[in-house]
């Protein structure tokens, strides 16, 4: 009694988003114990659960994949091929997405495309929300395609191992999969992002997906005897005339640049400088000191680099000018560019532009500096976090050992050669000793903590339900009130009970549970255990309509900040369509 009780209060908390679903797992969890539904030992088991510790791995592979920029460049690779079409590139998206999940580990997946998707959304400008829930559920649909697509489908195919004369094939359920899948594509293009808070257009301009807004950098070389050797930045007056200097380099220390301030003093050597090129030639020509235009590239390395930042309405910078902010002085970062929408807004006397609502600053200097100007809302909001700005720049030169790192994880998911979590936290490691991911408190920082205890807190309500013989129940409930419908109906029924229950509880805990139920109502109705076992195998992988439906959908419910009711609302009529769908199909494939 207890324990239902305990499980209604916590959907309904789900539902109504009063708490964070972590917060409400962990409580549903503890009032399980106070009860004495669960033993202490019981209630700890997820959070030593294989699932959750291989899924804490998966996120530090996909920070390696993002940071080294290899996400980024799958993302591009994808977009050319859609041709401008949001709709084609969704469709071709989805599609990796579920042959991916087919043939290696469902949360893997995610895992490894949440960093793509992200990349995606922020190069055709649209809301990640409309691809992250999808995400999830199309790895779900792809793991029904083969065997190894997700573990109900072992345990299916192992049950049914001497009971049939042919056994089931690796791409036996490859047809029900895939038929699937084209319904829930056309149900999210037509439907389901409709019902997604923040969706915008179908089309893009495919010509500006990829374009990016870089400062004009030269480098300037000044000699041992120049007069401008010992002055400080502040002295040279050079922002008057739009020229910014960035960093410095010192003759003889190597080939670092140093993120110049204010008092920085000028030395023999390389100077980096932003602005417009007739300003930097008419310099070069007055003070004799020969320039090359670079890379923007070039301003970019492990102590700084370049931030874009917002100015929010409630900013106390509306209405003033630059030289009145004190970002220079203050945080020492340089105002390379005020980007401001259908307005050219030129780089001499930047300083003395008042400064409006919604205006981009393009910000330069060292990446702790950035990070300050970033904690500051009250005057600017960074488009994208500092931290992952400095660690996907400074881990660019890995994308290579990332690449690798990611084939090789795949490659041993698929031929079984280790344990899948030992695979992962291999993997997890290579990164960070790769350098793909910077250091360990990155990689640390990269997990989704939130995800993880939402999942670990949520794996022991199975345990509960079986000591309280409410499945128990069930099962017997169901054999004797439709053995006498026929056998269509009894799948149905299988197939219904077996997808409301894997929203609850893992798909594998239901798929167990299950399956010995199929085989007893075949041999006792005298029909082929096949369709109803697989009824059970397919219907355990299609759960939408919660968050913690699968770990997949838990992995993706706080990177998109989703509230409950978005799965219920956008979950349901996929739960219903794609159940239909798969019945059908299995009646006509496998047929009692």
């Amino acid at each position: 009694m207890w324990t239902v009780l305990i499980l209604f209060g916590m959907i309904l908390f789900f539902i109504t988003g009063w708490l964070r679903a972590d917060l409400v797992a962990l409580i549903g969890l503890l009032s399980l114990v106070l009860t004495n539904q669960l033993t202490p030992g019981e209630a700890m088991a997820g959070f030593s659960n294989s699932v959750v510790l291989m899924i804490a791995g998966l996120f530090i592979v996909g920070a390696g994949l993002f940071h080294s920029g290899l996400a980024e460049r799958l993302a591009s690779a994808l977009i050319p091929y859609a041709n401008g079409s949001e709709t084609r590139l969704f469709y071709l998206f989805m599609l990796t997405v579920a042959l991916l999940s087919s043939v290696m580990s469902n949360t893997g997946t995610v895992a490894l495309l949440i960093p793509v998707v992200m990349a995606i959304s922020r190069q055709i400008k649209r809301s990640a929300k409309t691809y992250l829930m999808p995400l999830a559920f199309f790895s779900s649909i792809g793991g029904t395609m083969t065997l190894i697509g997700t573990p109900p489908n072992l345990v299916a195919a192992e049950s049914l191992r001497g009971l049939i004369d042919v056994p089931i094939g690796f791409f036996s359920l490859f047809p029900i999969g895939a038929v699937v899948m084209i319904v829930g594509l056309f149900y999210f293009r037509l439907v389901g992002n409709r019902l997604l808070e923040d969706n915008r257009s179908r089309e893009w301009d495919g010509g500006g997906a990829t374009e990016t807004i870089n400062p004009n950098v030269y480098v300037l070389s000044i000699d041992e005897v120049h007069p401008l050797i010992g002055k400080r930045l502040s002295e040279l007056k050079w922002s008057r005339d739009g020229i910014i200097v960035l960093k410095e380099r010192v003759k003889g220390i190597g080939r670092h640049y140093e993120t110049a301030r204010a008092d920085t003093v000028l030395r023999a050597g390389s100077i980096l400088v932003s602005g417009d090129e007739q300003r930097v030639r008419s310099l070069s020509e007055q003070q004799h000191i020969p320039f090359q235009q670079v890379e923007a590239t070039n301003v970019y390395d492990k102590t700084g680099g370049i931030v874009m930042f917002t100015i929010p309405g409630s900013s106390q910078l509306v209405g003033r000018c630059l030289h009145e902010s004190q970002l220079r002085n203050e945080f020492h970062v340089n105002v390379l560019r005020v980007i401001r929408p259908q307005e050219e807004i030129a780089q001499v006397h930047l300083k003395d532009t008042p400064l409006k609502q919604g205006d981009l600053l393009m910000v330069q200097g060292k990446w702790d500096d950035l990070e300050r100007v970033e904690q500051e809302a009250r005057l600017l909001l960074s488009n994208e976090r500092v931290t992952d700005v400095a660690n996907r720049t400074v881990s660019s030169h890995h994308q290579l050992a990332a690449g690798v790192i990611m084939v090789m994880m795949m490659t041993l998911f698929v031929f079984e050669w280790v344990d899948p979590t030992v695979a992962v936290w291999l993997a997890a490691l290579a990164m960070v000793m790769s350098g793909a991911v910077r250091h360990l408190d990155i990689a640390y920082q990269s997990i989704q903590w939130s995800s993880l205890v939402l999942i670990a807190a949520m794996i022991p309500i199975g345990t509960a339900l079986e000591k309280a013989e409410i499945m128990a129940w069930l099962v017997d409930w169901i054999g004797r009130s439709f053995a006498g419908f026929g056998p269509a109906w009894v799948l149905v029924v299988l197939f219904l009970a077996t997808m409301v229950l894997s929203q609850i509880i893992s798909n594998t805990a239901t798929a167990i549970l299950f399956i010995p139920l199929a085989i007893a109502l075949s041999e006792s109705m005298a029909v082929s255990p096949v369709p109803f076992v697989i009824a059970v195998a397919i219907s355990a992988s299609l759960a939408f309509m919660t968050p913690f439906g699968s770990p997949t959908n838990a992995m993706v419910f706080s990177v998109g900040g989703y509230r409950f009711i978005d799965f219920v609302k956008v979950g349901v009529p996929l739960q219903l369509l794609t159940g239909i769908v798969g019945i059908l199909m299995i009646l006509f494939l496998f047929p009692f």
